[in-house]
């Protein structure tokens, strides 16, 4: 009687085994998609730099331009924070207000180039984001597998005792 109390849950500690490993195929496929989404936005965005160097002139757009350890202290315009919602643990993007503009660093008028910049890197920053939630969810599928296939050990091992 205990054999088929064993069974029933080595059977569907099978089945979990196999949603599981199937989930964690689908959050791969998700992560290598935003990772395709960071490549693809990082490579539009610096050829739209490009072009607004191009149009502004080298010393124009350069890393000259930007903030060094002396510059005065700002905040970001953007930061993360971990939350957990319905016992998930999730990287969130809070818009802070009053932070600067990085775009002034490079003039007053500056090509509409750099502005389609600045939102392409923006984009990138949300797939960053996702792609760290699906990567915390890949860590989190891996441990409840790894579980799983101890019990699933300890269950066969009942059940090769129980047979002898």
């Amino acid at each position: 009687m205990s054999s088929d109390k064993n069974e029933c849950s080595l059977e569907d500690v099978c089945d979990l085994l196999d949603k599981l490993a199937l989930t964690q195929l689908h959050l791969m496929e998700d992560k290598m998609r935003c990772e395709l989404g960071i490549e693809s936005s990082i490579n539009n965005g610096s050829i739209h730099l490009a072009k607004s160097r191009y149009i502004m002139g080298q010393s124009s757009v350069s890393k000259e331009r930007l903030p060094t350890e002396s510059s005065p202290e700002f905040t970001a315009s953007i930061t993360c924070n971990t939350v957990e919602e319905d016992y998930v643990k999730q990287v969130k993007v809070i818009e802070t207000q009053g932070g600067i503009n990085p775009i002034h660093w490079f003039g007053v008028l500056v090509p509409q180039n750099l502005h389609k910049a600045k939102g392409i890197f923006q984009n990138a920053i949300n797939f960053v984001i996702e792609c760290v939630n699906i990567n915390i969810q890949l860590l989190e599928n891996l441990d409840n597998y790894n579980i799983l296939l101890k019990h699933k050990n300890n269950l066969l091992k009942d059940v090769k005792e129980e047979l002898k």
